[in-house]
């Protein structure tokens, strides 16, 4: 594995270690916080193999941030581009990834992707989030097709945990104002939760008019509703069943610029997204635990221009996907030291376009039988998975139909050198399989395919952790969209990145300090250039303590320069943020919270010609019932 880094980062990298080094007043205690995604059974996080971020609500409350991509902006693998502010098209980007080679899962469940792959949980709001569970590098081992750059498993609040109501009232910059309200109760046996809110900006353009004249230079608004309820039943010691629902829809005002538009249109995406998850979970004998899951899934977008549907040749005036999706998982102890996971997932997918020049009606089916081992032998782990997939698209109304079927497999070794300090290594395989937009573009695609190790050493002690890990994935048959006529998909050959990433927590001198530092080399080698909207080197530092009753804390983001999409030529400057935020109690219920972001009002671009947010304040007074 070749991995370039410079010694100017390596001295960083250094000086940020010390901050670790063991000191005799320090306990022995490993970190209390416990995790799932990372081998699908609960593991203390000091005993993860693959390299795992939490987010905890603390963390949510305390961030206050605008959207699911802002708050994990800065953690350890994860870079967005954003085609203007908050609700705007999103990339996700793990590892180096692309979007359509990561996963986001619901409590446990697959979210619908739309029918070119890409993720549809960008608009879920972060006041139904109890914590979330970053997982880096390739999971397809665990979780199927697509898992490549790795997992985003969030955990939906659960019922009765903290029961009574609560609720935010936000308001601030650009004219943003927004509502929370919910309710948790528990009566015996029975768990109920109830989840609402609305939130508006006025928005600004989120295109330069200046480096784009068929822009509409006016503000670019953004609406969201949401509910969500969830509702469980436990009948006995051993059998609990449930029920979670959510709804979530957006308008966000846009701008395309692309020819035909003039700088007087008016562009609006109206998206709503629908989840209903029956489950039932419980225990077949005392070491066997087991849980079923039926879903559904619907996403609906409607793109407006000037108030009709727009229908032009590369956007889709209605579009629409849904999906039905079943799961069967277990685990099964054998002792204190091994732990075994099975199961099988399946899913049918539906979605159709009426796109001018490039719709379709497709279905899409999924299925995929899995399992794995987690086993100690004294010093030594090891996480074994092996998964087997099966995907078949067809496009209806055409006689076209494509199968593939896959194996990925995952062997993860870690050596403890004390009660501090282990090694930790991985080496998988992975796939994804062409989305029905892309085949019915291109019948031709075949599959990508993928390859990917990481070695690191981890230290944790008490509540401070701190974890370095190399890394490198490498693929085949990567599917690209040609930058050049017809702009249609294809398989361009190889992909790579490889890279070095440092993240952490300490308690130093009083504060409660967070870091991550990244440098890679996300490459293209068919046409030798750096994969769009990726930066070389990005890191985060967040420095917070408590000043008497108040909490008060710094977060800075700072990222390299990125090539845009489609055009290796055009450059995205490297930028800086500084986001403010504090937040203290007036009573035993009520909280007040301020945050401040882009401080110095820094101008950057994370997709070009597309504007981002400058610099803003809000407060939010929240409500929990004790």
């Amino acid at each position: 594995m070749k991995i370039r880094l410079q010694p100017t980062r390596l001295a960083v990298l250094s000086c940020l270690a010390v901050l670790h080094l063991p000191s005799p007043a320090q306990t022995v205690a490993q970190l209390g916080v416990t995790v799932v995604t990372a081998a699908r059974v609960e593991q203390p996080l000091a005993e993860v193999l693959p390299s795992v971020s939490v987010i905890t609500r603390e963390d949510i409350d305390r961030a206050q941030a605008a959207s699911l991509a802002d708050l994990l902006q800065g953690e350890a693998g994860f870079e967005f581009g954003r085609n203007g502010g908050p609700g705007n098209v999103t990339s996700f980007f793990l590892r180096g990834a692309a979007s359509t080679n990561l996963v986001i899962m619901i409590d446990g469940v697959r979210t619908l992707v739309d029918g070119w792959g890409n993720l549809s949980a960008i608009d879920l709001p972060l006041s139904q989030i109890e914590r979330i569970e970053l997982l880096r590098g390739n999971a397809s081992a665990l979780y199927g097709e697509a898992a490549v750059g790795g997992v985003i498993q969030i955990f939906t609040r659960e019922v009765g945990d903290q029961p009574g109501a609560y609720g935010t009232v936000t308001a601030g910059s650009r004219g943003s104002r927004g509502l929370t309200a919910g309710y948790a109760a528990r009566d015996g046996d029975l768990g109920l939760r109830l989840d609402a809110g609305a939130e508006h900006t006025d928005g600004f353009s989120a295109m330069n008019p200046a480096q784009n004249t068929r822009v509409n230079p006016d503000r670019d608004a953004i609406d969201r509703q949401h509910f969500s309820g969830k509702l469980t039943q436990q009948v006995s010691r051993d059998l609990t069943l449930g029920v979670y629902a959510n709804v979530v829809r957006t308008k966000v005002d846009f701008d395309d610029g692309s020819s035909p538009a003039v700088a007087t249109d008016v562009q609006q995406l109206q998206r709503e997204t629908a989840l209903l998850n029956v489950y039932a979970e419980g225990r077949l004998s005392p070491d066997w635990r087991s849980r079923i899951d039926l879903s559904r899934t619907t996403l609906t977008l409607l793109d407006e221009l000037n108030g009709q549907p727009n229908q032009g040749a590369y956007t889709a005036g209605r579009s629409t996907g849904q999906q039905n999706a079943l799961r069967w998982f277990n685990s099964y102890a054998q002792g204190a030291d091994r732990v075994f996971n099975f199961g099988v997932e399946s899913g049918d997918e539906a979605y159709t376009s009426d796109a001018t020049s490039s719709g379709y009606r497709a279905q899409r089916r999924m299925f995929g039988a899995f399992a794995g081992v987690n086993q100690t032998f004294g010093a030594l782990s090891l996480q074994g998975n092996l998964r087997m997939d099966s995907v078949e698209v067809n496009k209806l109304d055409t006689i076209y139909a494509r199968r593939w079927e896959a194996t990925s497999g995952l062997l993860g070794l870690g050596w403890r050198l004390s009660d501090a300090w282990r090694l930790t290594g991985s080496v998988s395989t992975g796939f994804r399989a062409p989305s029905a937009g892309e085949l019915s573009n291109n019948i031709d695609l075949k599959p990508e395919t993928h390859r990917s190790s990481e070695a690191g050493v981890a230290w944790a002690r008490g509540t401070d952790s701190l974890r370095l890990v190399a890394f490198q994935t490498r693929t085949d048959d990567a599917i690209y969209w040609q930058s050049v006529s017809p702009w249609t998909p294809v398989n361009i050959g190889k992909v790579r990145n490889s890279g070095v990433e440092l993240s952490g927590r300490a308690l130093w001198l009083g504060n409660q300090i967070r870091y991550a530092l990244v440098s890679q080399d996300p490459w293209n080698e068919s046409d030798g250039t750096r994969l769009a909207r990726r930066a070389r080197d990005y890191g985060s530092l967040e420095v917070s303590r408590l000043i008497g009753a108040t909490t008060a804390g710094m977060r800075f983001n700072a990222f390299g320069d990125r090539y845009d999409s489609g055009a290796p030529g055009r450059t995205l400057a490297g930028y800086a943020t500084v986001a403010l935020y504090a937040s203290r109690p007036l009573s035993r219920d009520w909280t007040v919270r301020v945050k401040a972001e882009n401080l110095f009002d820094r101008t950057y671009q994370l997709a070009y010609g597309y504007n981002t947010p400058p610099s803003g304040v809000w407060v939010t007074l929240a409500y929990q019932q004790h």
